[in-house]
């Protein structure tokens, strides 16, 4: 496939003044598909930005125009990772109808998968995450999908077409091969009786904000073990971020946003990101387009610090914890030499038993017959 009938070049005013010879801009240390410069060869690249101006899933005006908002401030910071080959990609083609912008991510992220490279995306509304869910279940591997939102996008009442209120619908119906779903910054005030139930019974997760105040480090496991990760800015606090279709006086600030990305940049799971529903035509000053491009750059500075290391494969470079309760039940943990982290191992009746990530706590509460909760979650959909 060429990917230059996916999408569409970017096109931006230049910058002015001290910007204009500053050698050390986004921009200028990554390529960028334009008029004069088309999409070439894929292989040497890493990271891959992608546009997304489509918002027809959402009620709200203006938020088709936050990719190039974002992509603006962006390029205005610097970026000292010349390492790390990035593509701009520009902006996805938006097709007839929203179902074919769906299939159209599909395509463009399987394509970047192909070559093991990581897509941004900067959307757009939420339910774009369709795309990504396509995307993986056609490849047909387990994968763990998590999101930051205020609320579960999920809807028990019949529905006519996807939006951002109720894309996960689709996904946890539809789905073969979602292995965990997980949720964070969900705020009580939102939360549903019957997401709780659904979410107990098909051992899914969510995490609220209250229980992430002032510990973003104790979400770091789960982003080391996330495939995807898609960022509603409506979970973030109005006063942070004021360009978001629902504002709110709680919710993450602007240093835990950034915290968040660069964990998952540093996660060696991650496959795919998408940050969502910014609505620039509320953004006073442009600070919330400014905050999800100084969260990209994040994002891409834990990426360029990423080491894959696994337990599994190379079990020299770990330490063995185990915790032994009786003759039959056992805890096994693991501890990097080289960075360490975590990770604890979940058995199975029916297949290899999985390694999970973890933290230091999760191995002392163990020691104190505390069982970790997700262990217990991923035992019993393992079993």
């Amino acid at each position: 496939m060429s990917l230059n009938d996916y999408f569409v070049p970017v096109s931006l005013e230049k910058p002015e003044g001290d910007l204009v010879i500053n050698q050390n801009l986004f921009c200028r240390n990554i390529t960028i598909h334009t008029e004069g410069n088309p999409i070439g060869e894929l292989s040497k690249y890493k990271v891959a930005l992608i546009g997304l101006p489509e918002a027809r899933g959402s009620s709200v005006d203006g938020i088709e125009l936050s990719p190039d908002v974002v992509r603006n401030k962006l390029y205005q910071l610097n970026f000292l990772q010349k390492k790390l080959p990035v593509i701009d990609l520009g902006n996805l083609i938006r097709g007839k109808e929203v179902k074919d912008t769906y299939f159209g991510l599909r395509d463009v992220i399987l394509e970047l998968l192909h070559y093991d490279i990581l897509p941004v995306v900067i959307g757009g509304s939420q339910d774009l995450t369709y795309g990504f869910f396509l995307a993986f279940e056609y490849l047909n591997k387990p994968y763990t999908l998590t999101t930051v939102d205020y609320r579960i996008d999920l809807v028990f009442e019949s529905y006519e077409k996807i939006t951002n209120k109720n894309y996960l619908n689709s996904i946890i119906l539809e789905n073969k091969n979602l292995f965990e779903y997980l949720n964070i910054g969900q705020q009580a005030c939102f939360a549903s009786e019957e997401n709780a139930d659904l979410f107990e019974n098909l051992f899914h997760e969510s995490i609220r904000l209250g229980l992430l105040r002032n510990n973003i480090p104790s979400i770091e496991p789960y982003l080391r073990d996330t495939t995807i990760l898609s960022i509603d800015f409506s979970a973030l606090k109005h006063s942070d971020a004021p360009g978001q279709e629902f504002a709110s006086p709680n919710g993450f600030n602007a240093e835990d946003i950034c915290q968040i990305a660069r964990y998952a940049g540093f996660g060696e799971k991650l496959k795919a990101i998408g940050i969502f529903d910014i609505c620039p035509l509320y953004d006073h000053n442009n600070v919330t387009g400014n905050l999800a491009a100084q969260a990209i750059w994040y994002l891409l500075e834990g990426y360029s610090q990423r080491i894959i290391e696994s337990p599994s494969d190379h079990p020299e470079e770990f330490k063995k914890f185990i915790i032994s309760y009786d003759e039959t039940n056992k805890l096994t943990f693991f501890k990097s030499l080289l960075t360490q982290r975590w990770w604890c191992e979940v058995p199975s009746n029916n297949s290899q038993s999985r390694v999970i990530a973890c933290t230091e706590s999760d191995y002392i509460n163990a020691c104190n017959r505390e069982i970790p909760d997700r262990w217990l979650k991923v035992l019993k959909k393992l079993n």
